[in-house]
């Protein structure tokens, strides 16, 4: 199954440029070419090179990865910067770093890269021959990217050094301190509100950045921010929350975005091109920007597992949790059939639901395994078979972005964090995305939960895990639950969320031995497969991890930090590196 015919320039050249963008930085345009070729001088003359530059910077968004490399991840985290509770690695058990790295793979150079050429295109933008509307459109294209960088290099490593103007090499503000991350992030939600209100409404339906794009990443960046006040500084965040509110309302009160009547169809299709769920995608396109996904979903090569702690988040279709569900509703995991029996349909369309397959017993014609036996359906498209879906770097099924269901869910926890949400609250936003998926729907008094008229209250969320970093009340936890379910796939997504919540006790073995078994096979068939006395599958027998406080934030490069003290200025590194 192949893409309707691409007239459209932007969408060929949009592709081309996500695949180089790693390779391209501002200096390239100051070099002194021959007169035939752009400089930074001659280039800013029209609005299809503003344009054309803009689309330079999509490629800081992952999607499903580029050609033969995978992402289950949908924004770039570099390497193996990705550490979650719902799924393990096939091919290594991610430790939290012990010690800073003297050259650090996590480099923030590609994200000072992209905020420099965003200075520049702000920097050059008035002096382009275009409409008013434009410019301001793309003006506020510019300031989003920026924006969305730097909230991003706060989510990683807290305190930043931060500029907003375009600096050659030699200027002495190349070296300026960190600044603190409150400061920073205040400076992002009043540049991501300054990009909202100056964007158009829709450019390029929903493959690039739009009004509703930066209203988007204002409630992602909002949300966050009050929660990580909240929770890491014992501080008021309800001025973020209020504002996160506010930047989904813009979007949930707009008719042009409404679900899919198929969850499943925002993971696994060949076009998202104007899908009314999707406010931003990642396009794909044969034989010019491809990815490896459903080829890595689709062969025996061993897939990523889901865990047993994110098996067990699946409540059953009466709304209840497993541990409270009763037992003509949950039936157990003894068996296949019934650990996916009245349980929410999200379940069953994200790993397989008719049998496991592990090391030892693989099943289906492509002898399918995870580490944990729990085998990914998630990006399967039935309707594209062959060499496109087989062969690495040859799939171009679309990625979403940012999306309506995510918007809703930010709208819900806002709410339940401020402590005022209405059962009206909680029908305008998650019970929309819970009706999609076939559960019973939430009503609250504000602070607890119910579903059917049976008031929540989940064991697991007063359980000793959730004591060590504090117990939030049942409808916070229910929330947060739908966000695990919602979005299973999206694992940097479940990290950010861990991280805000100060809850990365989550990722420690000790602490939460849950998160290194898989599903429960009983006895393995041959040896490669190990179980604990339950039958659970061992994902990493012989290996723990720990959590430790400093690993909320990443170190600063220690090779950074050593160009600054070459300057004559002090880069903190964060604490317990």
């Amino acid at each position: 199954m192949k893409k309707s015919n691409i007239k459209s320039r932007f969408l060929l050249l949009f592709a081309v440029a996500a695949t180089s963008m790693t390779a391209v930085s501002c200096t390239d345009y100051l070099q002194d070419d021959p007169a035939d070729k752009f400089t930074n001088d001659n280039f800013w003359q029209s609005e299809d090179n503003v344009r054309t530059f803009s689309w330079l910077n999509y490629d800081t968004f992952y999607g499903y990865g580029n050609g033969t490399t995978i992402g289950l991840s949908f924004f770039y985290y570099h390497g193996s910067d990705y550490r979650v509770d719902d799924n393990l690695s096939a091919f290594t058990f991610y430790q939290m770093p012990i010690t800073a790295a003297t050259t650090n793979t996590y480099s923030w150079n590609e994200y000072y890269t992209l905020i420099r050429r965003c200075n520049l295109m702000l920097e050059k933008l008035p002096t382009v021959n275009m409409s008013p509307d434009k410019k301001n459109h793309y003006t506020g294209v510019a300031k989003f990217f920026r924006a969305y960088t730097y909230y991003r290099l706060v989510q990683k490593f807290g305190d930043v050094p931060y500029t907003d103007k375009y600096l050659a090499q030699g200027d002495a503000e190349v070296y300026a301190p960190a600044k603190p991350r409150a400061e920073i992030m205040d400076k992002v939600i009043a540049e991501l509100q300054e990009a909202a209100d100056l964007m158009l409404p829709a450019d390029d339906k929903n493959v690039t950045a739009n009004k509703y794009t930066a209203y988007a990443a204002l409630s992602n960046a909002c949300l966050y921010e009050g929660t990580y006040r909240k929770y890491h500084l014992g501080q008021d965040g309800s001025s973020y929350l209020n504002k996160a509110k506010a930047a989904s309302l813009v979007i949930m009160n707009n008719p042009a975005y409404k679900l899919n009547a198929d969850w499943k169809g925002l993971y696994n299709s060949v076009e998202l091109l104007g899908n009314t769920e999707v406010i931003l995608a990642k396009r794909y396109l044969t034989n010019v920007l491809m990815h490896s996904l459903q080829n890595y979903t689709n062969t025996s090569t061993i897939q990523y597992g889901l865990t047993k702690w994110a098996a067990d988040s699946y409540v059953t279709t009466n709304g209840l949790p497993i541990q409270q569900a009763g037992n003509s509703q949950y039936l157990g995991d003894n068996t296949v059939t019934n650990t996916f029996t009245n349980r929410d349909p999200r379940f069953g369309k994200t790993v397989n639901p008719a049998n496991y397959g592990y090391k030892g017993k693989p099943f289906g014609t492509t002898a399918l395994v995870s580490m944990s036996g729990y085998v990914f359906e998630l990006y399967n498209n039935p309707a594209t078979t062959g060499p496109d879906v087989t062969t690495g770097g040859r799939n171009y099924t679309d990625a979403p972005l940012f999306t309506l269901s995510e918007v809703y869910l930010n709208y819900a926890e806002a709410c339940a964090e401020l402590g005022t949400a209405t059962n009206n609250d909680l029908d305008i936003s998650i019970n929309k995305v819970r009706a999609r998926a076939g559960i019973a729907t939430l009503t609250t008094n504000g602070t607890n939960a119910s579903a059917g008229g049976v008031a929540i209250n989940d064991p697991r969320r007063t359980s000793a895990l959730e004591q060590i970093s504090g117990v939030v009340n049942p409808l916070i936890w229910e929330v947060r639950r739908e966000r695990q379910i919602e979005f299973m796939s999206w694992t940097t997504l479940r990290q950010a969320d861990i991280y805000r919540w100060k809850k990365g006790d989550y990722l420690d073995t000790s602490k939460n031995p849950d998160v290194n078994l898989g599903a429960r096979i009983g006895t393995p068939v041959g040896s490669q497969t190990v179980v604990d006395g339950n039958g659970y599958v061992k994902i990493y027998p012989a290996s723990t991890r720990n959590f430790e406080a400093k690993h909320y934030l990443m170190n600063i490069p220690t090779n950074d930090i050593d160009l600054y003290k070459a300057q004559g200025v002090t880069l903190k590194q964060n604490p317990g590196w």
